[in-house]
């Protein structure tokens, strides 16, 4: 595909600036990274905003029924899909389902481009966080202890969920695959958990499952940190082909008259 240089003064952009390859897992998920990709760029024209190349191929293998059942491995397609998006251009590459990321060594290790872990994205926007910090995930991230061994690792407290607690999480995650929401009641008893949560004095809260995106304002209304793992992927994935979230390049950019 082509790589296409600034026209001029008006029509421009970093000269330097990457491409960013999506391996879209889920569709709503996906859908949900590239909106919060693109609320970040303070774009004021088409061509302010970064080139993004997305395969949202639900055909790849489900990652929780390999994890809980033994059925067919993602790596090896995820990782196949990694390289067609490197040929097709991408400088980078994002895979926006964190239950995906237990396996993140399979199929990152040894690409032919940087491969951006979300688990390192959301870790990094929790430093300094004062208190322990609860991780809203799938069953498969919780049972394998993803983020609580990455938190450790750190030297962060981390809170753990009850059985109860884990089965409101399960409930929303299902009903946004379906909906692309949770309903009315599942939600109250999501605000009954996250008050819980900050009864317990939790430091921090993370989204750690890209369907829950829709609960990160209950989330800072509750506790000093929130983190939603598909905007922290967001924000690093910008940072990585030179569009620093907020700042650089686009936002100071001239606006002209012409809208397209």
């Amino acid at each position: 595909m082509p790589r296409i240089q600034p026209l001029n003064q008006e029509v421009d952009w970093p000269r330097e600036e990457g491409a960013i390859g999506v391996v879209g897992v889920a569709p709503w998920a996906t859908l949900d990274f590239l909106r919060a990709l693109y609320d970040l760029v303070p774009a004021t024209k088409d061509w302010h905003y970064p080139r993004v190349l997305a395969d949202i191929n639900t055909k790849l293998p489900s990652r929780g029924r390999h994890l809980e059942l033994g059925e067919r491995n993602p790596a090896p397609y995820i990782r196949e899909t990694i390289e067609e998006l490197a040929a097709q251009g991408a400088d980078c590459a994002v895979v926006p389902c964190n239950t995906a990321h237990i396996l993140f060594d399979q199929w990152s290790s040894g690409t032919s481009i940087p491969v951006l872990s979300i688990v390192d994205s959301v870790l990094d926007e929790l430093v300094g966080t004062q208190g322990p910090v609860a991780v809203l995930a799938s069953a498969s991230i919780a049972r394998f202890g993803l983020y609580e061994r990455a938190l450790e690792a750190r030297g962060m407290a981390f809170m753990g969920l009850s059985q109860a607690q884990q089965s409101v999480v399960n409930q929303a995650i299902a009903e946004v695959k379906v909906d692309g929401r949770a309903s009315v009641s599942c939600m109250e008893r999501v605000e009954s958990m996250l008050d819980e949560f900050a009864a317990r004095e939790a430091g921090g809260i993370v989204l750690g499952c890209t369907e829950l995106a829709g609960l990160l304002a209950a989330c800072k209304a509750r506790v000093p940190v929130a983190v939603e793992s598909n905007a922290a992927l967001a924000r690093r994935a910008l940072q990585f082909v030179g569009l620093p979230p907020g700042g650089a390049g686009c936002g100071s950019m001239p606006s002209g008259t012409i809208e397209e």
